[in-house]
Parts: C-alpha cells; sequence; structure tokens
C-alpha cells in the first residue's frame, strides 16, 4: 500500500499541492483527474522521487520512502513523450533498465514484447527512431515495466496519440494491471479514460483532493457543482429554495412550474439540481416523471446520438439532452417540448 500523509509541495510563493492525503491498495489502477495546474503530475513526479515534497509524507507498505531516491524506489514512470532512445534498438532500450538493475536479460525483451502486444520476430531489433508512435508507447512501456516495479506511474501517456489508437491502449493497459497485479497511478486529462479503465478516480483541484471514489461513484453521486460539470456533461439548475419536512426535501427553482419532492433521505443542502446530457430526453409530450417546457434551438447529429439543445423560459442557461437517432432526429428549431428525465436520476448538489 503506499501512502501519501499531508503531503504540501511549493515553489516558491505557489502552493502546488496542499495538504494532501490519501492511500492506494496493491493492485489497483487508480487516476488523477483534475483541470490543469491541480497539481496531478506534481503528485506523481513526488511519488517518483522527482520531487521532493515540502512537508509530508510518502510512505510504501510502511517504509518512509519521502527521501529516497527515485532509483532507489520500486516505481518506473512512462511519459507523454516516450522518452525512448533513438539510436538504440526495441531490445537494447528494454534492456537498459535491467543492465543498470543488475538484472538477468535473458528470454526477458521478447516476453515483456509479448506482453505489449508487439511481435518480438519483428520488432525487437528495429531501432526506436523507425516506430510508430503507438509502437513508441509499447516499447517504452515496456521498459517501465523491465525490472517488475511495483508501482507504475504514467503521466499522459497516450495523450499524443490519436483517438482510434488510445481507445485501444487504455484497453491493454487495463489489461495488463490485472495481468501483472502491479500498482498503475494514472494521470489524464481524459475524463473517458479515467472512467473507462479506473478501479478509484481521485479528482485534484488547486492542489486539494476534492473527492475520490469509483468511477459510477464520482459520476451520478458527485460532491459538488465543480465534481459534477467536470467529470461528464451537466445541465446545471439553479435552485430557489431547499426545505427539509420529515423526510421529505423540496426544491424549487424559477425553471421549474412546481418544486419537485424527493422522499428519499439525501444527506446533502444542495444549491443545484444536476441532469446528465444521457439521462435527458426531450419530446412533445411529457414521459417521464420531472419535466419543464421548453423551445428546440438546435439539434446536433453525432453518429448514431442526436444532441439536442432547447431554451428553457427564466433561464439563460441552455440546456441539451444527448439522445438516440430515431427520437432526436424527429425534432426541429422551434418546437415547443419538454425537457424532462426521471427523478431518480436527479443530481442534488451544493456549490
Amino acid at each position: 500500500m503506499i501512502q501519501l500523509r499531508n503531503i504540501r509541495k511549493e515553489f516558491g510563493d505557489l502552493v502546488a499541492v496542499e495538504d494532501l492525503t490519501f492511500e492506494i491498495e496493491p493492485g489497483e489502477l487508480v487516476t488523477l483527474v483534475g483541470p490543469s495546474g491541480s497539481g496531478k503530475s506534481t503528485v506523481l513526479n513526488m511519488i517518483a522521487g522527482h520531487l521532493e515534497p515540502t512537508s509530508g509524507s510518502i510512505q510504501l507498505d510502511e517504509t518512509d520512502i519521502t527521501h529516497m531516491r527515485p532509483q532507489e524506489r520500486p516505481t518506473s514512470m512512462v511519459f507523454q513523450s516516450w522518452a525512448l532512445f533513438p539510436h538504440m534498438t526495441v531490445r537494447e532500450n528494454i534492456r537498459f533498465p535491467m543492465e543498470a538493475q543488475g538484472m538477468p536479460k535473458d528470454g526477458r525483451v521478447d516476453e515483456l514484447l509479448d506482453q505489449v502486444e508487439l511481435d518480438p520476430v519483428e520488432y525487437a531489433d528495429k531501432q526506436a527512431d523507425e516506430l510508430s508512435g503507438g509502437e513508441q508507447q509499447r516499447v517504452a512501456l515496456a521498459r517501465a515495466i523491465a525490472y517488475d516495479p511495483e508501482i507504475l506511474l504514467l503521466d499522459e501517456p497516450l495523450g499524443s496519440l490519436d483517438y482510434v489508437l488510445q481507445k485501444q491502449l487504455r484497453r491493454e493497459l487495463s489489461d495488463l494491471n490485472e495481468e501483472l497485479d502491479m500498482t498503475f497511478i494514472y494521470v489524464t486529462h481524459s475524463l473517458e479514460s479515467a472512467l473507462l479503465m479506473s478501479d478509484r478516480i481521485f479528482v485534484l483541484r488547486e492542489g486539494d483532493l476534492v473527492q475520490s471514489g469509483e468511477p459510477i461513484d464520482i459520476y451520478k453521486r458527485p460532491r459538488n457543482r465543480f465534481i459534477a460539470e467536470f467529470m461528464g456533461d451537466a445541465n446545471i439548475f439553479e435552485l430557489d429554495s431547499a426545505v427539509r419536512t420529515n423526510g421529505t426535501l423540496e426544491v424549487s427553482s424559477s425553471a421549474f412550474e412546481a418544486p419537485i419532492e424527493f422522499t428519499d433521505a439525501r444527506d446533502v443542502a444542495p444549491d443545484y439540481v444536476v441532469v446528465r446530457y444521457d439521462d435527458a430526453f426531450v419530446a412533445p409530450d411529457l414521459e417521464r416523471n420531472v419535466g419543464v417546457e421548453a423551445t428546440v434551438h438546435n439539434t446536433l447529429v453525432k453518429g448514431n446520438r442526436v444532441l439536442v439543445e432547447v431554451d428553457v423560459p427564466n433561464s439563460e442557461d441552455e440546456y441539451i439532452a444527448d439522445m438516440n437517432y430515431e427520437k432526436g432526429a424527429t425534432l426541429s428549431n422551434g418546437d415547443s417540448v419538454y425537457f424532462q428525465w426521471d427523478k431518480e436520476d436527479t443530481i442534488l448538489v451544493p456549490e
């Protein structure tokens, strides 16, 4: 288990990470997400030993590694830039960390290439600069796991690859995490990757850990408005009031024709109602148990889905439903409709 306790990192007057505490279980695939400048890569580099915390501690299986040199830590890192040696062959690139660690190399390179889906016969003796971007990233991954680190740190490793290749490689990373039973700590700006790959997601903002949990919890039960909007497409209704009486929560908004009542015990004092795009539905008739009158403003076709944008009275915001093509394509600009959703899909959050 790796544990970060009250970690703080300052760069002069800038506080990049402030009082950060979390722990990661062995074998987990944990993703760090957050806006640019939230401290994700700084945290990763402190775990790797490339940066030293201003205060706090990092422990691995109860051993304090806070001040341990990078080469003494059981960690390995994969960067977005790949950092292969262009004058070396694939085999030489992968053997390099094993030679530095004094590890036996017989047959290991072929085994590693197989693990990252590269044929050793075809690729082992190629020069690194003869490879495509995806092939170079696979070699960088093979090199990173060559000496069996306990923790693999991945800093935007797929960021410079095209979308199709990203999808393929993130599946392979998930499979490799299970196969090796190695802890993966993954930094990404791709929320899709985080939601698909992670055992848990840690959301950072301005150097603080705002929320952590399983992907479905982060997506369906965000702690505040920032998380709700950051972790997925969100329609936001600002509330005028939220009154709790005898176990019933009644929320009102100028956009709603009548208050909405919730009888489940939601332990939150909400400022907003949030409806995910994919939970929303637009139609001339009210077919869900919550809905507001609206006018179709625009429709955008994306493959077999349609994004339906509507205007709601008493609100300056646009609201969007992500619908299947058969339903969405029947709507036209100017249609009078209901923007609607099922009450159980309502997300209530504070500021």
